[in-house]
């Protein structure tokens, strides 16, 4: 097996790409907190879906971080597969 410094660059790259993705998704997750918390139904009289949109406002803060943590991970793992790829 030969050791390949662009398949190594590839892998550095992508591990740095994705602690980068963490730390501003965790970083702006109180922003993106803080303005769902502002969604209600007071606001969204008239609209059509507004329990649903209300009912999601409700979990969003869990979806927000489940989703920056499954990216982060999905992005650790094709960083992985890049280095394998021969």
């Amino acid at each position: 097996m030969s050791f390949n410094i662009n398949r190594m660059t590839s892998v550095i790259v992508g591990v740095i790409m994705a602690v980068i993705f963490l730390l501003v998704g965790i970083t702006l997750g109180d922003t993106v907190i803080t303005y769902f918390g502002y969604v209600n139904a007071t606001s969204l009289s008239g609209v059509p879906l507004a329990p649903v949109i209300i009912l999601f406002a409700g979990f969003a803060p869990a979806l927000y971080y489940l989703a920056i943590i499954g990216g982060s991970v999905i992005m650790l793992i094709a960083a992985a597969k890049a280095g394998k790829k021969g």
